[in-house]
């Protein structure tokens, strides 16, 4: 049996942040009184102590290093309209990123040469969260495209395990342990450079 996905929606990160930012109160608050002290340095020391224990303390709220098993499906999705409503772009978008598609009008619809349409490739979840220390699994399902060359980047550019080649209508699993805090990318290299998702990875104390 799988797990629960564990990707935050934005009210959840939005707690997050509120989290981090309290955390980032406190730890101004003790470092303040440390520049306030006296200058002892039996005051220098309580002080270096009580943020110790302050750290610490941080440290035991978050949960333990886990497995994160997150659902992501690689999509694409497609918008048209008309020449009446809206010209069509004067750049085609297909030159902008190899995820982008375009049918120009006359191209996309011979019944009517008015409409023209634009599409693009994603994953979906676009964002996830997880904490460093923490292992991350994830379930790729291929709704659309026929090939798809995928890899994790950690916060460094470096690729995190195997690079895959996925097809449509098929199933991957894609694992990264995430032993720093920053931003790690999923990146369809078949779709660059807009076909990525984004893990972000917080600290830990």
């Amino acid at each position: 049996m799988r797990g629960t996905s564990q990707v935050l929606g934005k009210e959840e990160q939005l707690a997050v942040a509120s989290v981090l930012g309290c955390i980032a109160l406190i730890i101004a608050f003790v470092f303040g009184l440390a520049a306030c002290d006296g200058g002892t340095d039996d005051g220098i020391s309580d002080n270096a102590d009580t943020a110790a224990e302050v750290e610490a303390a941080l440290a035991a709220l978050l949960p333990p290093p886990t497995n994160h098993l997150i659902e992501v499906t690689a999509l694409e999705v497609k918008g048209s309209t008309s020449t009446d409503d809206l010209a069509a772009p004067d750049v085609d978008p297909s030159t902008l990123s190899a995820g982008f598609g375009y049918k120009a009008p006359g191209a996309y619809d011979t019944d009517n040469p008015d409409q023209w349409q634009v599409a693009s490739y994603m994953w979906n979840p676009g964002q996830m969260v997880a904490y460093q220390g923490d292992t991350l699994d994830l379930h790729v399902f291929v709704l659309n495209g026929n090939t798809h060359e995928t890899r994790i980047e950690d916060p460094n550019g470096n690729i995190v395990g195997d690079v895959v080649v996925m097809n449509r209508g098929r199933e991957y699993d894609l694992s990264a342990n995430l032993e720093s805090a920053g931003v790690y990318r999923l990146i369809c290299s078949t779709h660059s450079p807009t076909m990525t998702a984004e893990i972000v990875v917080m600290p830990r104390p």
